[in-house]
């Protein structure tokens, strides 16, 4: 079977993680929505990737073995936000199959894609111990709900309560001394939990991730760090991001109303109480960062300076009123990624300067 995956039509409801990344990218649980259906579908299944012309060359690039926008979509089962929505019956030219109507009727948002009910989809693939060698001064609530690998290490006087939801660490994890961690929580691939951190429940981590401080109803993509104190929730954080030091977010207002949102000129009300922060990728804040409800960061900005920073801050802010210098930008994006082992590829340097000179969101 083949499964053309197509984007989300109003991916712009995905912004800032959707500046650079297509929908099917973005994380919940343990997986993104991608990954996630790789694991439902059979081995010997193939799939498809469509998405917009701008990103392409990014996404060929993080799925190598994939078809990314091929000139010709083979007869497939057509899928979007794991929503069948159609079949090609034949071949069909790229462009036919983007002047076809490809949509979801529900409207979708960045804020409202958390889902807690995943993680327990989620901890059936993870076949891991649940006896690993802890010291005496650790405490296990709900044993049978928590995964962990035995690559990992758990330090004493950490506290794993799963009486909520599962708690799956993943290979090769450090979670340092005095951690609180309880479920829903995934911690991905070769993360560290600091000493002391408090991750209340419904956490995503991803891969490379250095987390301390609180943080309750959030999700990190890869390579991001929230190394210290500072309290982070009802946020979603994209790839590449370093938070100062006592960073502080609000996800509440004081009227106890709905959290209203800005992308551009367009506000959306979330009708939601509880709304923290988006953040694009490689943005990076300064120490005693304080960030509102519902504000939107946008890809590469560098956020400081005193009092409570604008809801709406565009992509290569530098603080409150100037713009980043993109080649400075991408210099220092180099040697962030080359201390994680990492490079900075061609077609992410040709994405960032076309995007800059843009001057989009």
């Amino acid at each position: 079977m083949i499964y053309t995956i197509v984007e989300y039509d109003r991916f712009e409801n995905f912004y800032p993680f959707s500046l650079n990344h297509a929908v099917f990218e973005v994380r919940s649980g343990a997986f993104s929505v991608l990954e996630r259906f790789q694991h439902s579908i059979n081995k010997d299944d193939d799939i498809v990737l469509i998405v917009r012309d701008q990103i392409k060359d990014l996404v060929c690039e993080r799925y190598p073995n994939l078809r990314v926008n091929p000139s010709i979509v083979p007869p497939s089962k057509v899928i979007c936000m794991n929503q069948e929505v159609g079949d090609l019956y034949e071949d069909t030219n790229l462009s036919n199959f983007n002047e076809m109507s490809w949509r979801v009727d529900e409207e979708i948002y960045l804020w409202s894609f958390k889902d807690p009910s995943v993680f327990d989809f989620d901890k059936k693939r993870f076949s891991m111990k649940k006896d690993v060698d802890l010291d005496s001064s650790c405490i296990l609530i709900n044993k049978k709900n928590i995964y962990i690998s035995s690559s990992s290490k758990i330090s004493p006087g950490c506290i794993l309560d799963a009486s909520d939801g599962p708690i799956i660490i993943d290979d090769e994890v450090f979670i340092d001394i005095g951690a609180l961690i309880k479920g829903n929580t995934y911690i991905g691939k070769n993360s560290i939990i600091n000493p002391g951190a408090k991750l209340r429940g419904n956490i995503s981590i991803g891969p490379c991730c250095k987390i301390g401080g609180e943080i309750e109803d959030t999700i990190f993509h890869g390579y991001s760090n929230k190394q210290h104190d500072g309290y982070l929730g009802h946020s979603y954080i994209g790839e590449w991001v370093n938070l100062g030091a006592n960073t502080n977010n609000s996800d509440l207002k004081n009227n106890y109303s709905n959290v209203k949102f800005k992308i551009g000129e367009k506000e959306i009300d979330t009708e939601q109480m509880f709304a923290g922060c988006m953040v694009g990728d490689y943005v990076k804040t300064g120490i005693s960062t304080m960030i509102n409800t519902g504000t939107y960061i946008g890809l590469g900005a560098n956020v400081f300076g005193a009092g409570f920073q604008n809801k709406f801050i565009p992509s290569f802010s530098w603080g409150k009123e100037d713009k980043t210098n993109v080649d400075k930008f991408l210099s220092t994006l180099k040697i962030v990624k080359e201390r994680r082992k990492k490079y900075l590829s061609k077609s992410e340097i040709d994405f960032i300067k076309t995007f800059y000179n843009l001057n989009k969101l």
